[in-house]
């Protein structure tokens, strides 16, 4: 299996927060893959917990790398996708 790497940026006003944190969580478990999420350069945590997402204290205007576990390139796309509309606000 492999790894698609991706970056997105926080675009709420309000940061990385319970609602988007909340929605990523969801996505992620009903996708049943491993992604983790992270500021640029730094160490990445499983996007699987509100508490580990909020933990990154991620602000409006940072960009996170987000690491998805498939081979299927169309999905982890999709998922990506869905990812940054959460952090639109």
């Amino acid at each position: 299996m492999s790894t698609i790497t991706a970056t997105v940026t926080i675009e709420d006003p309000i940061g990385l927060h319970a609602r988007p944190a909340g929605q990523i969580v969801k996505l992620v478990k009903e996708s049943g893959l491993e992604i983790r999420m992270g500021k640029v350069g730094e160490e990445l945590v499983l996007a699987n917990s509100p508490l580990r997402m909020m933990a990154l204290k991620a602000k409006t205007g940072e960009q996170l790398t987000v690491e998805i576990d498939t081979d299927d390139q169309g999905l982890a796309d999709s998922l990506i996708a869905q990812i940054q509309e959460f952090l639109k606000g």
